[in-house]
């Protein structure tokens, strides 16, 4: 197995890269999003906000 490295720029690739399971807030993401409300992203810069709202939908 290769080894993981930190991902500085774009979604990561967790069987490349070191991730945080964010299991939890993305359940309430996908939870919101179905009952029809409006969703602000608003986090500093390379935090997961990308990876975090592809993840739901791939």
């Amino acid at each position: 197995m290769p080894t993981r490295t930190f991902e500085t720029r774009g979604p990561v690739d967790p069987n490349r890269n070191y991730v945080v399971p964010r299991t939890d807030e993305i359940a309430d993401l996908v939870h919101r999003i179905n009952d029809g409300r409006y969703i602000v992203i608003f986090a500093p810069r390379q935090t997961g906000k990308t990876t975090g709202l592809q993840k739901p939908f791939i």
